[in-house]
């Protein structure tokens, strides 16, 4: 019966408490004078102490007076059931003469108790010389309990603490009750709830970090954990908890009489149960039998009390002399979960009924011997199971014969199972039988095969019954120790490398992976569960199949994982249990890396104009890459072929909307996005560039003749840390191509590749230059904007609105919309011009994107005269006809030639004689003049305007008449 709640425990504490309260004296209490002339050492003595039996507190707060002037307790207390309603003063109460309990303290539903400071301020020592279930000190069920304070107790020495459910409890984490306890983390400390404790530091000033409560330090002075230190030097190592003027608080072990002494003289009589020194005399006024030099509770088996003499005489020869037990409760078995229900079999020789063991906690084997040795026979059957501290069954070393009223399973007397580190069963006594029933040893993974046979062979029984693990749960017994070397080839496979001389006729190798991660348990091959072993890997193998040399063998493992931790062992035997066997330690070695896969890539935040993406792995793989290499391309729209298409006739769905589906559509998509990944991650598979596919990898970043693409729009390394990186200066609503791959020492891996576009702004499609008119004469209508620069993609159509808004109509108009492509409307000079029915006097424009959708202001629509009319003019004379724009062109070429010509006739040029010397013309005329032979007629301007023409004559060639 496990204690799994505070619940349970209260329960299982107030039934035994009870029956333990019945047969309690609280009146009953013993003075033991301190004989101080005795005493050689003073640091040795003890105050005047005064025992006091059994205490069980309960009902009536008044009963705690009966803790006056005790000094130690030889048994236990237990304070419980205090239901006080607000009436009890537990102020009142203080007991600092008390230092020792000797058995267990216990505490539950006691009301309106806050602390146990000022109730027990010098408890020193708990000596647990029996316990309750598992537990020397039980805390359980105090409404009111906020601090577990006992600033003295240093030492529980047998047993351990369990503290249950205490909704007010604080400070608990700050107990160190390990360090308290024989067994370190065998206590049982329930969670805490959520209380309001105080926030400030509990254990500031405390050297050793831990306290009790906010006010006082928790002392270690418990030498079953460490040797006493600092502040108890000038103490005698008898003492415990520390020393005063008047000597001891406690004694560490034997108490005569006052004196802390390290065993009893010889004319006392030693009671271990107690830990103290009694005289004939007080053993017997104590009810207690004397065993040879002991005062004992009982007698032990083979002896009887007699009670003339109160000794414990031999049963030569007697059979009333056999102790016989009996469960606690009829048919039932005699349940062994905890250290009292060992105590419960103390001196037991039969049995009646079964015994079975199953222990959680860890307990001391040797405690086990002490109360099951006598056992001889079981009337029942015998079942061990699920204990995992369990290491040996020896203490079952007197067992003669085993009944099997009932059978386990109907079948079976004797059933061990599932004790994981059970390494040895008992010695078989001369004629030890099993009435009825076999054997049953299964699971039990230190357990060795020989050794099981052997026993089985030893035992008198239907060995037909039989249920003994055999096969993959065998386990070597001692095998002599084989050298084993491993050497890891590649990323595939490794090398096991063993001496010859210790080799016999089989040879089996094993091998598993294993989480780097995690501790691995390298006592043998088989310490792991049974669920566990299926990941061991076997080959066996005769010697005559091994390759080999003179002095060694050597056997090669393929197709291993690459970059994974295994654990390796070689085990060699022979054809028989007799035979001799060896067995190598487990060698962990690691494979080398191969080429990383691709990252998966993740889309994790976009912009109009940026993409962030992360990179990861499912598994490990991070861990193996060094670097990636990031690639980034505009993937471009077709615009040719995208303005084939009229959208306005066939538009496009803005957004997918899969919440319009139907049940059969949205299946039906589910299952091919299914398909497709699956085609994918297969094509990924067979395709991918490793070491043992290198014809799948492409040129490589750490190779000395990389060169980057030059169609990529970025190329970029990325550190192994780098896996989350913003890709900027996109443009809207674009769609580009992002691949990843992974590159380490071994090369770089496959490509990921996914395609992402850029989110679209809202201000991208705005039109800000809308005009429109209105023909006086007629109802033709002209408006005329131009295409957004930097649109959200492709620009499909452009819907004008007109609509007629008159104040008087309450906001109700007439409207009418026409759709024009983007190609139309560039075609037509970003003109629209038609005629319409009926009269409007606002237009707008609705301008639609692979990306958005985004309708313009009204603009009003005014009449098509002046600027307007010739503006319109002139757009519609350029979209009707090239041969304007020709003409335009030539005439201005014309006109210009004309004047530079007037210019040079009229001579403008001379009255700005700065500039003469940059005009040609000057220096072509002047040369002109030196070269001109004196037959040659010349010409100049008379009066600024008109030409005179003379001839030259070569009588007089400079003479000239000017009019």
């Amino acid at each position: 019966m496990l204690i799994t709640s505070s619940k349970t425990f209260v329960i299982f504490l107030l039934a035994t408490c009870c029956g333990m309260a019945s047969s309690t004296s609280l009146n009953t209490l013993t003075p033991a004078a301190v004989n101080s002339t005795a005493v050689g050492n003073s640091t040795l003595s003890l105050p005047e102490t005064f025992e006091c039996p059994n205490m069980d507190i309960r009902n009536e707060c008044e009963n705690l007076a009966h803790l006056e002037n005790c000094t130690v307790i030889t048994g236990y207390m237990i304070i419980v059931l205090l239901s006080t309603n607000d009436t009890c003063d537990y102020s009142q109460y203080s007991f600092p003469k008390l230092r020792e309990v000797t058995d267990f303290v216990l505490f539950s539903k006691v009301t309106n108790l806050t602390s146990f400071r000022d109730m027990f301020p010098n408890l020193t020592v708990i000596r647990g010389r029996k316990v309750f279930l598992n537990y020397a000190l039980g805390i359980s069920s105090m409404d009111s309990l906020e601090r577990v304070e006992f600033p003295r107790l240093v030492a529980i020495q047998r047993g351990h603490v369990f503290i249950g459910s205490n909704p007010k409890l604080c400070f608990v984490n700050k107990i160190n009750f390990n360090r308290l306890t024989l067994a370190p983390g065998e206590n049982h400390i329930f969670p805490v709830t959520d209380v309001k404790c105080p926030a400030i530091d509990p254990c500031s000033g405390c050297n050793s970090g831990y306290c009790w409560s906010n006010m006082r330090c928790q002392k270690f002075e418990n030498d079953n954990v460490v040797k006493m230190q600092e502040g108890i030097q000038h103490c005698d190592q008898q003492c415990l908890g520390g020393c005063d003027n008047h000597g001891c608080y406690v004694c560490r072990s034997w108490t005569d009489h006052g004196v802390c002494v390290d065993e009893c003289p010889p004319d006392k009589y030693s009671s271990a149960d107690y830990l103290r020194c009694y005289t004939r005399e007080e053993c017997i006024a104590k009810k207690l039998a004397i065993y040879k030099n002991t005062c004992v509770t009982s007698c032990p088996g083979g002896y009887f009390k007699n009670n003339i003499t109160q000794e414990c005489d031999s049963c030569t020869g007697v059979n009333n002399c056999i102790k016989v037990c009996h469960p606690r409760k009829d048919s039932n078995p005699f349940w062994i979960h905890t250290l009292e229900d060992v105590e419960y079999l103390n001196g037991c020789q039969i049995c009646n009924g079964s015994i079975v063991i199953n222990l959680r906690n860890r307990i001391d084997e040797s405690e086990l011997m002490k109360y099951l040795a006598d056992i001889e026979e079981i009337v029942g059957h015998l079942k061990v199971y699920k204990s995992p501290y369990l290491t040996s069954l020896k203490f079952f070393r007197n067992l003669r014969k085993i009944h099997g009223k009932p059978l386990e399973l109907q079948h079976y007397s004797l059933v061990i199972y599932k004790n994981k580190n059970l390494r040895e069963l008992w010695p078989v006594r001369k004629g030890f039988e099993l009435i009825n029933g076999g054997i049953s040893i299964q699971a039990n993974d230190k357990l060795c095969n020989r050794v099981i046979r052997t026993y089985k062979n030893d035992v008198i029984h239907d060995r037909s019954l039989d249920s003994i693990q055999i096969s993959d749960q065998e386990v070597l017994c001692a095998p002599a120790k084989l050298n084993l070397f491993v050497e890891v080839l590649s990323h595939r496979s490794i090398k096991f490398t063993w001496s010859k001389d210790e080799t016999f006729e089989q040879v089996e190798i094993i091998y598993r992976p294993i989480d780097p991660n995690k501790p691995f348990n390298d006592d043998s091959e088989l310490d792991t569960n049974v669920c566990e072993r299926i990941f061991w890997q076997r080959d066996l193998k005769f010697t005559q199949d091994l390759d080999k040399n003179n002095t060694h063998y050597f056997y090669k493992i393929q197709n291993l994982a690459a970059n994974t931790k295994y654990a390796c062992l070689v085990k060699t035997f022979g054809q028989d249990d007799a035979a001799p066997a060896a067995r190598s330690e487990i060698k962990f070695i690691t494979t080398q890396v191969n080429v990383p896969p691709p990252p998966l890539i993740r889309i994790t935040k976009k912009t109009s104009n940026s993409l962030t993406l992360q990179l990861s792995y499912e598994n490990h793989e991070d861990q193996l890459v060094d670097f990636y290499m990031l690639e980034v391309y505009e993937i471009p729209e077709n615009q040719h072929l995208l303005d084939q298409r009229d959208y306005c006739i066939d538009g496009v769905k803005q957004f997918s909307d899969y919440h319009n589906e139907d049940y059969d559509d949205c299946c039906s998509r589910r299952l091919e996005e299914a398909e497709d990944d699956l085609f994918k991650r297969q094509l990924e598979k067979e395709f991918s560039c490793s070491l043992d596919n290198k014809k799948y990898c492409t040129n490589n970043p750490l190779e000395d003749n990389y060169t980057n693409n030059a169609n990529a729009l970025l190329t970029k390394r990325l550190e192994h840390a780098e896996t989350n990186y913003t890709i900027r200066s996109l443009e809207r609503y674009q769609l580009y191509g992002i691949q990843v791959q992974a590159c380490n020492r071994a090369g770089c891996g496959s490509f990921r590749i996914i395609n992402e576009r850029t989110n679209y702004s809202e201000a991208a499609d705005r039109i800000y230059d809308l005009t429109a008119c209105k023909m006086s004469h007629n109802n033709e209508y002209r408006v005329h904007f131009k295409e957004p620069k930097n649109p959200n993609g492709y620009i499909t159509l452009y819907a004008i609105h007109f609509r007629y808004l008159n104040a008087s109509t309450n906001g109700t108009y007439q409207g009418h919309m026409h759709c024009v492509t983007r190609s139309e409307h560039q075609r037509n000079n970003y003109l629209y011009q038609g005629y319409l029915n009926s009269t409007f006097n606002q237009a707008a424009v609705r301008v639609e994107s692979f990306g958005h959708l985004t309708f313009t202001d009204w603009v009003a629509i005014t009449n098509c005269n002046g600027v307007q009319m010739v503006y319109a003019k002139t757009k519609l004379a350029g979209r009707s006809s090239h041969g304007w724009n020709i003409f335009l062109v030539f005439f201005i070429l014309g006109a210009a030639g004309t004047f530079l010509w007037v210019c040079y006739k009229r001579k403008y040029w001379r009255k700005i004689p700065q500039l003469r010397r940059y005009l040609p013309v000057y220096a072509n005329l002047q040369s002109l003049r030196r070269d001109t032979s004196n037959d040659e007629d010349r010409q100049i301007l008379v009066d600024g305007f008109e030409t005179v023409r003379f001839h030259n004559s070569p009588d007089d060639d400079k003479k000239y008449l000017v009019h």
